[in-house]
């Protein structure tokens, strides 16, 4: 078997929450070397639900296989050992508001100077300058400001979206430039500093979608749409079971629609020529299709839709999503043997690589579980040295 695909590259992990960890999750998921620097009182994202016997399940989801080191970071002592790691790490990865990390010395300038190979991460809310720089963000007021938020739900009732697309879209383009930066390295020999904010990345997927260029060059408002493809034919039903059905129908797929639902006189209507025409005329559409799935059991609604190679899905929990056949047989969510806890299902990275198979996931670490085995191995600290570490006095 070769060996991990990141391996030997040691990442300082500062993250806390969601963003941040994920990042440092993602890389020790590719083998490398992640260390958890924290205090050695429990951190916020420690105590976060949800639980299992008074122990959080979330922090495990984002910090299994990791390494904790812990010690006063805010101290003049903490800050200097946080220096020497820095000196021996290929990455690493924060979320402090720019003031705060200024005053850790997370500076490009300082950094640069003691290790001109690093790659630095840092994510904030709404980027490291600018008017807005230093305001307090969350996943929620990033879908808030960039109009995400206002795009879900029904007019007069924007719905913000509780799973943090923005916070793991962040980590995921953190990664992404990592993983670039990384590559350039093995050309120039040199670090480098990426910025990611959870403003810039929701804004990028709205830009992306063409929402902004929808917003700038045209004068007509998007309306508010629930559960409705925009620009297509696409919404929920319900079948004869009461289960709620969501389908997609865009392009050609019409014509398959038309006979599934017995309706092959659309097909050459009108009013129904193309996907604008149809979401001009979706009430009708809809109306017929509800009616359809609504006289049918949900088995009976998706084999039509299969046979017909239709996009229809039922809408589930997430508690069929962690029994679901499927996943289980792509193995979407492996064990980790979480001490005080037992067998934890977490997330698996998202992709699969042909040469280098999934790593088994490792337990969560408690609080500076191993800040000894580190600072031998990083800094060739013993035993008495590693004894005179600075104890964290408090939450700053």
């Amino acid at each position: 078997m070769p060996p991990p695909l990141l391996e030997g590259i040691r990442v300082i992990d500062l993250g806390r929450y969601i963003a941040a960890p994920f990042v440092g999750q993602l890389l020790a998921d590719l083998g490398a070397d992640v260390v958890r620097v924290e205090r050695t009182t429990a951190e916020p994202d420690r105590l976060r639900g949800p639980y299992l016997d008074g122990r959080s399940l979330y922090f495990v989801a984002l910090n299994h296989s990791k390494r904790s080191v812990a010690f006063d970071v805010f101290s003049a002592e903490g800050r200097a050992v946080l220096d020497e790691l820095i000196d021996h790490a290929d990455i690493l990865i924060e979320n402090f508001s720019p003031a705060v990390a200024a005053n850790l010395g997370l500076t490009r300038e300082r950094l640069r100077a003691r290790n001109p190979r690093l790659i630095a991460l840092g994510i904030t809310a709404y980027g490291p300058d600018g008017p807005d720089a230093e305001r307090v963000g969350f996943d929620g007021l990033a879908q808030a400001r960039t109009g995400a938020m206002a795009s879900n739900g029904v007019q007069g009732d924007p719905y913000v979206n509780h799973l943090p697309y923005v916070d793991f879209s962040t980590a995921l383009f953190g990664a992404f430039g990592l993983m670039a930066a990384l590559y350039e390295r093995e050309r120039t020999g040199e670090g480098q500093f990426i910025d990611a904010s959870l403003f810039e990345t929701a804004g990028a997927m709205i830009a992306a979608y063409g929402m902004i260029a929808e917003a700038a060059l045209t004068p007509a408002a998007r309306a508010h749409q629930g559960n409705t493809l925009a620009f297509a034919l696409g919404d929920r039903v319900r079948s004869r079971d009461g289960d709620f059905i969501l389908f997609n129908i865009i392009g050609n797929m019409f014509t398959r629609l038309c006979v599934m639902v017995e309706r092959p006189e659309w097909v050459d209507d009108p009013r129904f020529v193309d996907d604008p025409a149809r979401f001009a005329h979706r009430d009708e559409l809809f109306a017929h299709v509800a009616s359809w799935a609504a006289a049918r059991t949900t088995a009976e609604v998706l084999r039509a839709a299969q046979e017909h190679q239709l996009p229809f899905e039922r809408v589930g929990s997430v508690r069929d999503l962690a029994t679901d056949a499927h996943a289980a047989a792509r193995g979407m969510f492996p064990r980790v043997a979480q001490p005080g806890i037992g067998a934890v299902p977490v997330a698996r990275l998202g992709l699969t690589m042909s040469g280098h198979p999934h790593e088994a996931p490792r337990p969560a670490p408690t609080i500076g579980e191993h800040t000894s085995e580190v600072l031998a191995q990083w800094l060739g600290w013993d035993a008495v040295r590693v004894a005179g570490l600075p104890q964290s006095r408090g939450a700053r």
